[in-house]
């Protein structure tokens, strides 16, 4: 017999990440058999947030167009009692933000499938009586690595518009300012917005770890000096970030701290790559591939060069590519597999976007020393 609380106590006694999103998957198909719409909804924008939050994303894409569709159909559905307020449509806009967020992660979404998301969700967004503020700092993320002209107009117009209650905690809002001035050159500016983050007196509102916002903080500020070449400055943020794993794991980071390593301390970047491989070989993010292949790919080059041997033992299992049972693999094969692999990501990337930046960034190192 369905029953919602049971489904959803199954699935959360699953792992995070991929187990957890078939338990919701199973959860799903029970509620669309018995027609319980508010359920229908609402498992469907939890699978959204597993997916985003703990998995690759790549699940939300295939699962938002059916809430939507669900919503244009049921507009005032009642909310679940696992969920605040009377009904599930602004549950809906708050998690369509995640949605264009990660736009830009998947060039199998065509250019013109992004922007009509986005006017979608302007669209809706004016007729549910928000302020476009949330629209706008989407817009940002969007063409900041695609048009630097359009990516500027958007975060100043975010700047200017209202908060509301579809707007991002203030948190995560100052951590898109902090990076914006950082990223273009206004350094004092990005350090004075950071203070409140840094001392704890401003903390994410959507996330119960305290260090959630914290955490993504630091990780903007290391990605900043591993594209500055500041090595000293990027290994502090390193070793700030890695007291604490589980934040590394939610955050993603592993591939940044293996690329500082890479030059810091070689015996630890292969520690972190020997425990981190099987994550980067199944990830089926296009942006996040591209991403860890290219720091791979500077790691093997640097191992490469700092050790006489020229290959190295690793326990790699089956699904890796470059399998071999003895588990030596030749490093310069491992690094032409790495830049190999985000190479094609990069051409699609940029196909997709009309632009040549990850193809420029590939070709791009650390300014180390």
């Amino acid at each position: 017999m369905y029953d919602s609380d049971e489904c959803i106590r199954r699935y959360n006694e699953l792992e995070h990440g991929k187990a957890r999103i078939e338990g919701i998957y199973d959860a799903i198909k029970q509620a669309d058999e018995n027609n319980d719409v508010p359920f229908q909804l609402y498992f469907r924008l939890r699978l959204c947030y597993e997916s985003d939050f703990y998995w690759d994303k790549l699940d939300m894409f295939v699962i938002f167009p059916q809430v939507l569709a669900l919503i244009d159909k049921y507009p005032d559905a009642p909310c679940t009692k696992y969920y605040s307020g009377e009904k599930m449509l602004p549950h809906v806009m708050w998690d369509y933000k995640w949605l264009l967020m990660d736009c830009t992660d998947f060039y199998q979404i065509p250019m013109e499938d992004c922007l009509k998301f986005y006017e979608d969700f302007k669209r809706r967004s004016i007729e549910c009586g928000y302020s476009l503020r949330s629209y706008y700092r989407s817009m940002f993320y969007f063409y900041e690595n695609i048009d630097k002209e359009k990516a500027e107009a958007a975060f100043y117009a975010f700047e200017k518009e209202p908060r509301d209650e579809n707007s991002e905690c203030k948190a995560c809002e100052r951590n898109t300012q902090i990076r914006f001035y950082l990223n273009n050159g206004d350094f004092d500016r990005a350090e004075e917005l950071a203070k409140d983050i840094e001392s704890f007196n401003l903390r994410c509102g959507g996330n119960n770890d305290r260090y959630w916002a914290w955490g993504n903080m630091k990780l903007i500020y290391l990605q900043y000096y591993i594209n500055n070449g500041n090595l000293e400055k990027a290994m502090e943020c390193c070793r700030i970030l890695e007291r604490r794993k589980d934040l590394c794991n939610n955050l993603e980071v592993w591939d940044d701290l293996i690329c500082c390593y890479a030059y810091a301390d070689l015996g630890k970047a292969l520690r972190y790559y020997k425990q981190c491989w099987k994550k980067f070989q199944d990830n089926r993010n296009p942006r996040a591939i591209f991403r860890e292949s290219r720091k791979m790919s500077i790691f093997f080059k640097r191992l490469s060069e700092g050790r006489k041997k020229t290959t190295v033992k690793l326990n790699l299992d089956s699904s890796f590519p470059l399998y071999r049972e003895d588990g030596e693999y030749r490093i310069d094969e491992l690094q032409d597999y790495y830049y190999r692999r985000a190479y094609d990501v990069a051409v699609k990337l940029d196909e997709r976007n009309g632009c040549g930046y990850y193809v420029e960034m590939l070709g791009k190192e650390p300014g180390f020393t």
